[in-house]
């Protein structure tokens, strides 16, 4: 099964897609479709009409399903995008006869409207996405940039090409964003807000990531190539909940010596393997601690550490707290943000 997506964000965007399925939206910004095992869920929301939209999806489809988004004329639009699935998803970027093919858990993709791109989305298996749709020059004027004015800017510079683009960055979007509260059904009044402030910072630090890969690239140390392995690698074994393969395994993975490896790894995420990992993981059990659903041992356990002690002791050590007081910390800020002020004035 086929379904077309749009690439301009349009209030009408959502019933395009719900008439492919022989129905009709629940709302201009809901779409919902579940049968059986089936299920193909959409929100949006409409930062600015016609300039920028925010789409979440979710995806759980039996049999074949793909999502086709297909070349516009122009590169007045552009795409980001950030997918994760319990299996591999399969991106092909289609441009003038060409083809390039991306097969990831976890994918950040960039690209222009002159692009075709093709999603293959795993059978059976749960995948959801955060896309980014904005027309150039509502992003070049959130920059304070002239679209037509040259710049040696990494990020511009790919915005005023006329040439079919996609860019793969780095897959971090983990630290920014919980597709857990995202998605879940249970939504707070703030939700829509929330959506838009992470979404503008899920685009300022892919706006670095372009500048920094491309700083690594014109350092001549590492070849797109080298670049494009070592992300892969770290696409597929740097998982929060699982333990690192040893580094010679990794290394081989990326068909290079063990010292390359880690500095080319090193370079594209600054800090060893080790520790990135480390830090992957402890960037998420803050994130799940502030959420206040677990215990501290529930965390533990789904990162993989054998004792609390373990975990307590890697936790406190870089965030100088341990885990129940930064809990703490967290809900006596909640208290304090919601007192009326009379509450502490002297009788």
């Amino acid at each position: 099964m086929e379904i077309l997506l749009g690439l301009r964000p349009s209030h009408n965007w959502m019933a395009q897609v719900a008439e492919q399925f022989g129905t009709v939206p629940q709302s201009p910004n809901e779409f919902s479709y579940e049968k059986d095992n089936l299920l193909f869920k959409l929100n949006s929301l409409i930062i600015e009409p016609e300039k920028v939209a925010v789409i979440l999806g979710e995806i759980r489809w039996e049999a074949s399903l793909n999502t086709l988004k297909k070349s516009i004329d122009t590169n007045d639009y552009w795409i980001l995008s950030f997918i994760l699935s319990e299996a591999p998803h399969t991106y092909s970027f289609i441009h003038n006869n060409t083809k390039h093919q991306i097969k990831a858990l976890k994918s950040t993709l960039f690209y222009s409207s002159k692009m075709t791109v093709d999603t293959i989305w795993p059978a059976g298996k749960r995948s959801r996405f955060i896309t980014i749709g904005f027309h150039r020059d509502w992003i070049c004027e959130k920059l304070g940039v002239d679209a037509g004015t040259s710049s040696n800017a990494p990020f511009i510079s790919m915005l005023q090409s006329e040439n079919g683009v996609y860019f793969q960055g780095i897959s971090l979007f983990e630290r920014i964003v919980s597709f857990d509260t995202l998605f879940s059904d249970s939504r707070s009044l703030n939700w829509a807000l929330s959506v838009e402030a992470q979404c503008y910072e899920l685009i300022v630090d892919f706006i670095g990531q372009i500048a920094t890969i491309k700083s690594h690239l014109s350092d001549n140390k590492f070849s797109p190539c080298d670049i494009k392995r070592v992300m892969e690698v770290e696409n597929r074994h740097f998982i929060a909940t699982g333990m690192l393969p040893a580094l010679t395994f990794l290394a081989s993975e990326a068909n290079m010596s063990l010292s390359k490896f880690k500095k080319c790894f090193r370079q594209i995420y600054g800090s060893a393997p080790y520790e990135y990992h480390l830090n992957l993981k402890l960037d998420i059990a803050k994130k799940l601690l502030l959420q206040n659903k677990w215990t501290v041992a529930e965390i533990a356990t789904q990162l993989g550490y054998s004792s609390i002690a373990s975990f307590n002791k890697v936790f406190k050590k870089k965030y100088n707290m341990n885990p129940t007081a930064i809990v703490n910390e967290h809900l006596n800020q909640l208290v304090y943000r919601i007192k009326s002020p009379d509450e502490n004035q002297p009788e």
